[in-house]
Protein backbone atom coordinates (compact mmCIF):
# COMPACT_ATOMS: atom_id res chain seq x y z
CA UNK A 1 0.00 0.00 0.00
CA UNK A 2 1.39 3.38 -1.02
CA UNK A 3 1.39 6.48 1.14
CA UNK A 4 -0.86 8.25 -1.38
CA UNK A 5 -3.58 5.63 -0.91
CA UNK A 6 -3.19 5.81 2.87
CA UNK A 7 -3.60 9.60 2.81
CA UNK A 8 -6.68 9.51 0.55
CA UNK A 9 -8.06 6.38 2.24
CA UNK A 10 -9.58 3.19 0.84
CA UNK A 11 -12.42 0.78 1.61
CA UNK A 12 -12.79 -2.99 1.33
CA UNK A 13 -16.16 -3.95 -0.24
CA UNK A 14 -17.99 -7.28 -0.38
CA UNK A 15 -20.34 -7.73 -3.34
CA UNK A 16 -22.74 -10.71 -3.42
CA UNK A 17 -25.31 -11.55 -6.09
CA UNK A 18 -26.06 -13.52 -9.24
CA UNK A 19 -23.52 -11.58 -11.30
CA UNK A 20 -21.19 -9.63 -8.93
CA UNK A 21 -18.69 -9.02 -11.77
CA UNK A 22 -21.21 -6.59 -13.28
CA UNK A 23 -20.41 -4.23 -10.41
CA UNK A 24 -16.73 -4.19 -11.41
CA UNK A 25 -17.71 -3.45 -15.01
CA UNK A 26 -19.94 -0.57 -13.87
CA UNK A 27 -17.09 0.89 -11.77
CA UNK A 28 -14.76 0.73 -14.75
CA UNK A 29 -17.32 2.50 -16.95
CA UNK A 30 -17.43 5.34 -14.40
CA UNK A 31 -13.58 5.59 -14.36
CA UNK A 32 -13.40 4.49 -10.71
CA UNK A 33 -10.00 3.01 -9.78
CA UNK A 34 -10.30 -0.32 -7.95
CA UNK A 35 -7.73 -2.97 -7.08
CA UNK A 36 -7.21 -6.38 -5.49
CA UNK A 37 -10.52 -7.71 -6.78
CA UNK A 38 -10.89 -11.41 -5.92
CA UNK A 39 -12.41 -13.88 -8.43
CA UNK A 40 -16.10 -14.63 -7.76
CA UNK A 41 -16.58 -17.58 -5.44
CA UNK A 42 -20.05 -18.77 -4.49
CA UNK A 43 -21.52 -15.66 -6.15
CA UNK A 44 -19.38 -13.31 -4.01
CA UNK A 45 -16.23 -11.17 -4.48
CA UNK A 46 -14.26 -8.51 -2.62
CA UNK A 47 -12.68 -5.39 -4.06
CA UNK A 48 -10.91 -2.28 -2.79
CA UNK A 49 -12.00 1.19 -3.89
CA UNK A 50 -11.10 4.78 -2.85
CA UNK A 51 -12.71 5.81 0.42
CA UNK A 52 -14.76 8.59 -1.21
CA UNK A 53 -16.38 5.99 -3.54
CA UNK A 54 -17.28 3.47 -0.83
CA UNK A 55 -20.89 4.60 -0.28
CA UNK A 56 -21.60 5.13 -3.98
CA UNK A 57 -20.16 1.69 -4.81
CA UNK A 58 -22.58 0.07 -2.35
CA UNK A 59 -25.53 1.89 -3.87
CA UNK A 60 -24.31 0.97 -7.39
CA UNK A 61 -24.22 -2.72 -6.42
CA UNK A 62 -27.74 -2.54 -5.04
CA UNK A 63 -28.97 -0.90 -8.27
CA UNK A 64 -27.57 -3.87 -10.20
CA UNK A 65 -29.44 -6.40 -8.04
CA UNK A 66 -26.47 -7.26 -5.81
CA UNK A 67 -25.78 -6.85 -2.13
CA UNK A 68 -22.94 -4.43 -1.17
CA UNK A 69 -21.26 -4.21 2.20
CA UNK A 70 -18.29 -2.18 3.49
CA UNK A 71 -16.04 -4.60 5.40
CA UNK A 72 -13.33 -2.14 6.44
CA UNK A 73 -12.12 1.41 5.89
CA UNK A 74 -8.47 2.40 6.25
CA UNK A 75 -6.41 5.58 5.92
CA UNK A 76 -6.46 9.12 7.29
CA UNK A 77 -10.13 9.86 6.48
CA UNK A 78 -11.23 6.80 8.48
CA UNK A 79 -8.90 7.76 11.34
CA UNK A 80 -10.33 11.28 11.47
CA UNK A 81 -13.88 9.92 11.54
CA UNK A 82 -13.00 7.74 14.53
CA UNK A 83 -11.34 10.61 16.42
CA UNK A 84 -14.22 12.96 15.69
CA UNK A 85 -16.56 10.73 17.67
CA UNK A 86 -14.23 10.68 20.70
CA UNK A 87 -15.14 13.94 22.40
CA UNK A 88 -13.13 13.35 25.58
CA UNK A 89 -9.98 12.75 23.56
CA UNK A 90 -10.29 16.19 21.98
CA UNK A 91 -11.04 17.70 25.38
CA UNK A 92 -7.88 16.16 26.84
CA UNK A 93 -5.84 17.27 23.83
CA UNK A 94 -7.12 20.83 24.22
CA UNK A 95 -6.36 20.73 27.96
CA UNK A 96 -2.80 19.50 27.36
CA UNK A 97 -2.24 22.18 24.71
CA UNK A 98 -3.50 24.83 27.12
CA UNK A 99 -1.21 23.57 29.89
CA UNK A 100 1.77 23.60 27.54
CA UNK A 101 0.94 27.08 26.31
CA UNK A 102 0.46 28.53 29.80
CA UNK A 103 3.33 26.55 31.34
CA UNK A 104 5.81 27.73 28.72
CA UNK A 105 5.28 31.31 29.98
CA UNK A 106 6.97 30.39 33.29
CA UNK A 107 10.57 29.45 34.00
CA UNK A 108 10.98 25.84 35.15
CA UNK A 109 14.64 25.18 34.38
CA UNK A 110 17.73 27.40 34.49
CA UNK A 111 20.94 26.31 32.77
CA UNK A 112 24.23 28.22 33.10
CA UNK A 113 27.06 27.86 30.58
CA UNK A 114 30.48 29.40 30.11
CA UNK A 115 31.45 30.07 33.74
CA UNK A 116 34.81 28.65 34.79
CA UNK A 117 35.77 30.38 38.04
CA UNK A 118 32.45 31.88 39.14
CA UNK A 119 30.24 29.23 40.86
CA UNK A 120 26.73 28.58 39.57
CA UNK A 121 25.23 29.50 42.95
CA UNK A 122 26.66 33.04 42.71
CA UNK A 123 25.07 33.60 39.29
CA UNK A 124 21.80 31.97 40.40
CA UNK A 125 21.68 34.25 43.46
CA UNK A 126 22.15 37.34 41.26
CA UNK A 127 19.46 36.10 38.86
CA UNK A 128 17.10 35.48 41.76
CA UNK A 129 17.48 39.08 42.91
CA UNK A 130 16.48 40.17 39.40
CA UNK A 131 13.35 38.00 39.50
CA UNK A 132 14.69 35.14 37.38
CA UNK A 133 13.80 32.08 39.44
CA UNK A 134 11.87 28.83 39.21
CA UNK A 135 8.20 29.63 38.63
CA UNK A 136 8.79 33.24 37.49
CA UNK A 137 6.58 34.71 34.73
CA UNK A 138 9.20 35.56 32.12
CA UNK A 139 7.15 37.59 29.55
CA UNK A 140 6.99 40.40 32.14
CA UNK A 141 10.81 40.53 32.37
CA UNK A 142 13.23 42.73 30.48
CA UNK A 143 16.12 40.51 29.45
CA UNK A 144 18.37 43.52 28.87
CA UNK A 145 17.66 44.78 32.37
CA UNK A 146 18.34 41.34 33.85
CA UNK A 147 21.63 41.08 31.97
CA UNK A 148 22.85 44.54 33.02
CA UNK A 149 21.83 43.99 36.64
CA UNK A 150 23.67 40.65 36.91
CA UNK A 151 26.82 42.08 35.33
CA UNK A 152 26.81 44.86 37.94
CA UNK A 153 26.25 42.41 40.81
CA UNK A 154 28.92 39.91 39.73
CA UNK A 155 32.11 41.82 38.85
CA UNK A 156 33.78 38.81 37.25
CA UNK A 157 31.25 38.65 34.39
CA UNK A 158 32.27 40.54 31.25
CA UNK A 159 29.41 39.54 28.94
CA UNK A 160 26.15 37.65 29.38
CA UNK A 161 23.03 36.62 27.49
CA UNK A 162 19.71 35.25 28.77
CA UNK A 163 17.54 33.27 26.36
CA UNK A 164 14.18 31.94 27.56
CA UNK A 165 12.34 29.42 25.42
CA UNK A 166 9.60 27.00 26.39
CA UNK A 167 10.12 27.41 30.14
CA UNK A 168 13.89 26.85 29.89
CA UNK A 169 16.19 29.79 30.70
CA UNK A 170 19.61 29.45 29.09
CA UNK A 171 22.23 31.74 30.61
CA UNK A 172 25.57 32.09 28.79
CA UNK A 173 28.33 34.09 30.50
CA UNK A 174 31.85 35.14 29.59
CA UNK A 175 34.19 35.88 32.45
CA UNK A 176 36.55 38.83 32.63
CA UNK A 177 40.23 38.25 32.29
CA UNK A 178 42.00 39.27 35.48
CA UNK A 179 44.55 41.97 34.63
CA UNK A 180 48.09 41.50 35.90
CA UNK A 181 48.70 42.84 39.36
CA UNK A 182 50.09 46.36 39.02
CA UNK A 183 53.71 46.77 39.98
CA UNK A 184 54.10 49.00 42.99
CA UNK A 185 57.13 51.05 42.10
CA UNK A 186 57.44 52.42 45.65
CA UNK A 187 57.73 48.89 47.11
CA UNK A 188 61.37 47.91 47.55
CA UNK A 189 62.20 44.20 47.23
CA UNK A 190 65.16 41.82 46.95
CA UNK A 191 65.24 38.88 44.57
CA UNK A 192 65.99 35.92 46.84
CA UNK A 193 66.41 32.18 46.23
CA UNK A 194 63.22 30.18 46.69
CA UNK A 195 65.20 26.94 46.76
CA UNK A 196 68.77 25.68 46.71
CA UNK A 197 70.52 25.38 43.36
CA UNK A 198 73.61 25.84 41.21
CA UNK A 199 73.43 29.21 39.46
CA UNK A 200 73.76 29.07 35.68
CA UNK A 201 72.73 32.60 34.65
CA UNK A 202 71.88 35.92 36.32
CA UNK A 203 69.95 38.69 34.58
CA UNK A 204 69.58 41.80 36.77
CA UNK A 205 67.28 44.28 35.05
CA UNK A 206 67.12 46.48 38.14
CA UNK A 207 69.07 46.23 41.34
CA UNK A 208 72.52 44.77 42.08
CA UNK A 209 73.49 41.18 41.20
CA UNK A 210 74.99 39.50 44.29
CA UNK A 211 75.66 36.06 42.82
CA UNK A 212 77.30 34.66 39.73
CA UNK A 213 77.41 31.62 37.46
CA UNK A 214 78.73 28.43 39.07
CA UNK A 215 77.89 29.45 42.62
CA UNK A 216 75.75 27.29 44.91
CA UNK A 217 73.02 29.22 46.69
CA UNK A 218 70.70 28.30 49.56
CA UNK A 219 67.02 29.14 50.11
CA UNK A 220 66.50 32.72 51.24
CA UNK A 221 69.86 33.95 49.98
CA UNK A 222 69.74 37.37 48.26
CA UNK A 223 70.48 36.98 44.56
CA UNK A 224 69.70 40.48 43.29
CA UNK A 225 69.87 43.23 45.90
CA UNK A 226 67.06 45.74 46.13
CA UNK A 227 69.35 48.74 45.76
CA UNK A 228 71.04 50.50 42.84
CA UNK A 229 74.80 51.03 42.63
CA UNK A 230 76.92 53.35 40.52
CA UNK A 231 80.44 54.69 40.38
CA UNK A 232 79.98 56.34 43.70
CA UNK A 233 78.68 53.19 45.39
CA UNK A 234 75.16 52.58 46.66
CA UNK A 235 72.65 55.07 45.25
CA UNK A 236 69.41 54.07 46.96
CA UNK A 237 66.73 51.38 47.39
CA UNK A 238 64.85 50.09 44.31
CA UNK A 239 62.47 47.33 43.41
CA UNK A 240 64.81 44.58 42.20
CA UNK A 241 63.81 42.96 38.93
CA UNK A 242 65.46 40.12 37.02
CA UNK A 243 65.80 36.38 36.77
CA UNK A 244 68.18 33.74 38.08
CA UNK A 245 68.40 30.38 36.31
CA UNK A 246 69.83 27.49 38.32
CA UNK A 247 70.11 23.76 38.33
CA UNK A 248 68.08 22.07 41.05
CA UNK A 249 67.76 18.53 42.33
CA UNK A 250 64.70 16.77 43.67
CA UNK A 251 64.07 13.53 45.53
CA UNK A 252 60.33 12.88 45.83
CA UNK A 253 58.84 9.77 47.45
CA UNK A 254 55.27 8.49 47.42
CA UNK A 255 54.06 5.64 49.63
CA UNK A 256 50.98 3.55 48.86
CA UNK A 257 49.54 0.29 50.28
CA UNK A 258 50.16 -3.00 48.46
CA UNK A 259 46.44 -3.76 48.53
CA UNK A 260 43.39 -1.82 47.40
CA UNK A 261 39.70 -2.07 48.19
CA UNK A 262 37.71 -3.23 45.18
CA UNK A 263 33.92 -2.97 45.00
CA UNK A 264 32.03 -6.20 44.39
CA UNK A 265 28.33 -5.53 43.88
CA UNK A 266 26.04 -7.99 45.65
CA UNK A 267 23.14 -7.51 43.22
CA UNK A 268 20.92 -6.07 45.94
CA UNK A 269 19.60 -2.61 45.26
CA UNK A 270 16.64 -0.39 46.04
CA UNK A 271 15.15 2.68 44.42
CA UNK A 272 13.70 5.85 45.89
CA UNK A 273 11.35 7.88 43.70
CA UNK A 274 10.75 11.61 44.12
CA UNK A 275 8.41 13.93 42.23
CA UNK A 276 9.73 17.49 41.95
CA UNK A 277 7.06 20.10 41.26
CA UNK A 278 8.80 23.45 40.86
CA UNK A 279 10.75 23.73 44.13
CA UNK A 280 8.64 21.20 46.03
CA UNK A 281 9.93 17.65 46.49
CA UNK A 282 7.38 14.89 47.08
CA UNK A 283 9.09 11.71 48.30
CA UNK A 284 7.51 8.34 47.59
CA UNK A 285 9.62 6.57 50.20
CA UNK A 286 10.08 6.51 53.95
CA UNK A 287 13.23 7.29 55.87
CA UNK A 288 16.30 9.27 54.91
CA UNK A 289 17.77 9.72 51.43
CA UNK A 290 21.36 9.72 52.79
CA UNK A 291 23.42 6.99 51.17
CA UNK A 292 24.41 4.42 53.83
CA UNK A 293 27.87 2.89 54.05
CA UNK A 294 28.55 0.11 51.57
CA UNK A 295 26.26 1.54 48.89
CA UNK A 296 26.63 3.61 45.75
CA UNK A 297 23.98 6.22 45.06
CA UNK A 298 23.05 6.92 41.43
CA UNK A 299 20.52 9.68 40.67
CA UNK A 300 18.54 9.69 37.43
CA UNK A 301 16.27 12.61 36.48
CA UNK A 302 13.40 12.48 34.02
CA UNK A 303 12.13 16.02 33.40
CA UNK A 304 8.86 16.53 31.56
CA UNK A 305 10.41 18.41 28.65
CA UNK A 306 11.15 18.11 24.95
CA UNK A 307 14.55 19.74 24.51
CA UNK A 308 14.06 23.50 24.67
CA UNK A 309 10.72 23.35 22.87
CA UNK A 310 8.75 23.24 26.10
CA UNK A 311 9.42 22.50 29.76
CA UNK A 312 6.92 21.80 32.52
CA UNK A 313 7.56 22.01 36.29
CA UNK A 314 7.47 18.24 36.75
CA UNK A 315 10.59 16.12 37.17
CA UNK A 316 10.62 12.49 38.25
CA UNK A 317 13.82 11.64 40.11
CA UNK A 318 15.04 8.14 40.83
CA UNK A 319 17.78 7.41 43.36
CA UNK A 320 19.25 3.92 43.01
CA UNK A 321 21.21 2.48 45.97
CA UNK A 322 23.50 -0.37 44.89
CA UNK A 323 24.98 -2.45 47.69
CA UNK A 324 28.58 -3.66 47.44
CA UNK A 325 31.25 -5.44 49.46
CA UNK A 326 34.77 -3.99 49.74
CA UNK A 327 37.20 -6.82 48.91
CA UNK A 328 40.96 -6.31 49.35
CA UNK A 329 42.90 -7.14 46.19
CA UNK A 330 46.60 -6.85 45.31
CA UNK A 331 47.38 -3.47 43.78
CA UNK A 332 50.36 -2.39 41.71
CA UNK A 333 50.16 1.39 41.57
CA UNK A 334 53.72 1.99 40.50
CA UNK A 335 52.85 3.64 37.21
CA UNK A 336 50.10 5.69 38.83
CA UNK A 337 52.47 6.94 41.54
CA UNK A 338 55.11 7.80 38.92
CA UNK A 339 52.57 9.96 37.12
CA UNK A 340 51.63 11.67 40.40
CA UNK A 341 55.28 12.42 41.20
CA UNK A 342 55.95 13.71 37.68
CA UNK A 343 52.94 16.02 37.87
CA UNK A 344 54.08 17.30 41.26
CA UNK A 345 57.59 17.90 39.90
CA UNK A 346 56.19 19.81 36.92
CA UNK A 347 54.21 21.99 39.35
CA UNK A 348 57.33 22.61 41.44
CA UNK A 349 59.52 23.82 38.56
CA UNK A 350 56.75 25.81 36.87
CA UNK A 351 55.88 26.18 33.18
CA UNK A 352 59.26 27.76 32.36
CA UNK A 353 61.31 25.00 33.98
CA UNK A 354 62.61 21.85 32.31
CA UNK A 355 63.61 18.40 33.52
CA UNK A 356 67.15 17.50 32.47
CA UNK A 357 67.11 13.93 33.79
CA UNK A 358 64.79 11.79 35.91
CA UNK A 359 64.87 8.29 37.34
CA UNK A 360 62.30 6.39 39.39
CA UNK A 361 62.77 3.43 41.70
CA UNK A 362 60.24 1.28 43.53
CA UNK A 363 60.48 -0.92 46.62
CA UNK A 364 58.08 -2.75 48.95
CA UNK A 365 58.26 -3.08 52.71
CA UNK A 366 55.82 -3.38 55.58
CA UNK A 367 52.80 -3.96 53.36
CA UNK A 368 53.36 -0.77 51.39
CA UNK A 369 55.08 0.26 48.16
CA UNK A 370 57.50 3.21 47.93
CA UNK A 371 58.09 4.97 44.61
CA UNK A 372 60.94 7.50 44.52
CA UNK A 373 61.63 10.05 41.78
CA UNK A 374 65.08 11.62 41.54
CA UNK A 375 65.39 14.43 39.01
CA UNK A 376 67.75 17.17 37.89
CA UNK A 377 66.05 20.30 36.59
CA UNK A 378 66.71 23.78 35.29
CA UNK A 379 64.38 26.53 36.53
CA UNK A 380 63.98 30.08 37.75
CA UNK A 381 64.64 30.15 41.48
CA UNK A 382 64.25 33.87 42.17
CA UNK A 383 61.40 35.28 44.24
CA UNK A 384 60.54 38.69 45.64
CA UNK A 385 61.18 39.50 49.30
CA UNK A 386 60.31 42.98 50.66
CA UNK A 387 63.15 44.96 52.19
CA UNK A 388 63.07 45.15 55.97
CA UNK A 389 63.74 48.26 58.04
CA UNK A 390 67.23 46.90 58.76
CA UNK A 391 67.85 46.54 55.00
CA UNK A 392 66.74 50.11 54.36
CA UNK A 393 68.89 51.42 57.23
CA UNK A 394 71.95 49.56 55.86
CA UNK A 395 71.34 50.99 52.35
CA UNK A 396 71.06 54.55 53.70
CA UNK A 397 74.29 54.11 55.58
CA UNK A 398 76.05 53.01 52.38
CA UNK A 399 74.87 56.00 50.34
CA UNK A 400 77.89 58.35 49.91
CA UNK A 401 77.62 61.55 51.99
CA UNK A 402 77.60 64.74 49.88
CA UNK A 403 76.95 68.37 50.57
CA UNK A 404 73.59 67.91 48.86
CA UNK A 405 72.25 65.13 51.03
CA UNK A 406 73.84 66.40 54.18
CA UNK A 407 76.34 64.88 56.63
Amino acid sequence: MSWARYITGWALLRVAGAEPERVLQALAERNVVFWQATPPEELELTVRVPDRWAGRAVRLAESLGCEGEILARRGLPALFRQLRRRTMLWVWAAAVAAVLFVGSAYIWQIGIEGNETIPDRVILSALRQCGVDIGAFWPAMSQDQVRNSVILQVPGIRWMTVTIRGGHARVIVRESRIPPWPVQEREYVHITAKKAGLVEAVSAQRGTALTERGRMVLPGEVLIGGYATGRGGVQGPVRAMGGVTARTWYELTCRTPDTAQEKTYTGRQRSHWTLIVGKIRINFFKGSSICPAGCDKIIESYPLAVGELFTLPFTLERAVYREYDAVPVPADRGQEMRSVLEDYLAWQIGPDGETLSARTTASSSGGAQDVTLRAECREQIGGETPLTEEDLAWIREKIPQTEENGP
